[in-house]
């Protein structure tokens, strides 16, 4: 498949480019690397719209410029590999590509291999997960990845002692990505494609949602059931101003709010059920 790069200057930089990214994602846009002037946005071609991009950016706030190139399918990957570069969550993980060598400073090694799928690691909320994932008690729990993407947070879970895991994601290219990443970190774990649906009567000790605000606002419910009681649901992928609402959805369904981490524009939010 051939995709568009869309290479966007923002001005102000912050927040012009959360937002933006936020918005793009509800036009097919896969994947986003992030810069300091603003973003590479990554989007099949098609699902792709310029005159919907062009629409989305005459209503922001602030200056959005971009050019627009088409890559061809059989050259993404080395597009992605001179763009992609490793992120580091304080010295506790290291999240590369297959390309890059290992650094032995850090705890953990997470390979990644950036196939379109978001969540390498480079998006604000994927690192505020990563980060806040050091709070959990991981050793023997049961462990959902909702909306995994790249699974680099269920690879992060295993990683930091969680027993059993199962990882899902709607996306068929998200699916295919998320079993390439964990055969890549030689691991097993279940992995099914579909909706919140899939977990069934599952229960867990802590769920794990990087997804956007209106998804999470559905799904909060079925998270609420499948959690164990005592246990943890970490929730990202939306901005600061979102917090209440979501707040206000977890209370209905018996969950305290614990804390809330930002960064930039974009938040974290801990949850625990009684």
């Amino acid at each position: 498949m051939n995709y568009f790069v869309y290479r966007f200057t923002c001005d102000p930089a912050k927040p012009t480019t959360e937002i933006l990214i936020s918005q793009l994602a509800g036009l097919a846009f896969e994947s986003f690397i992030d810069n300091e002037s603003g973003t590479d946005a990554y989007v099949p071609a098609d699902g792709e719209s310029e005159e919907k991009v062009q629409k989305l950016i005459e209503g922001l706030e602030g200056t959005v410029s971009y050019e627009r190139e088409e890559i061809p399918e059989q050259n993404w990957n080395a597009q992605w590999e001179a763009d992609y570069e490793p992120v580091c969550v304080e010295k506790k993980f290291r999240v590369r590509a297959p390309f890059h060598e290992i650094d032995a400073s850090f705890e953990h090694d997470i390979l990644i291999q950036p196939q379109m799928s978001f969540g390498t690691g480079h998006h604000e909320t994927t690192w505020l997960m990563l980060n806040e994932m050091e709070t959990i008690q991981w050793k023997d729990n049961s462990v959902l990845d909702a909306g995994s993407g790249t699974a680099v947070l269920a690879i992060a879970a295993r990683k930091l002692g969680a027993d059993r895991i199962l990882a899902y994601d709607i996306e068929e290219w998200a699916y295919q990505n998320t079993l390439t990443n964990i055969a890549l970190n030689n691991m097993e774990m279940e992995i099914l494609k579909g909706d919140v649906s899939v977990i069934g009567d599952s229960s867990f000790g802590v769920i794990l949602a990087n997804i956007n605000k209106n998804v999470l606002l559905n799904d909060i419910p079925h998270f609420a059931k499948a959690l164990k009681p005592g246990g943890y649901l970490l929730l990202s992928g939306f901005f600061k101003t979102d917090v209440d609402d979501l707040v206000a959805r977890a209370n209905e369904n018996h969950l305290s709010k614990e804390s809330v981490k930002t960064k930039n524009d974009w938040a974290l939010l801990k949850l625990k059920k009684a």
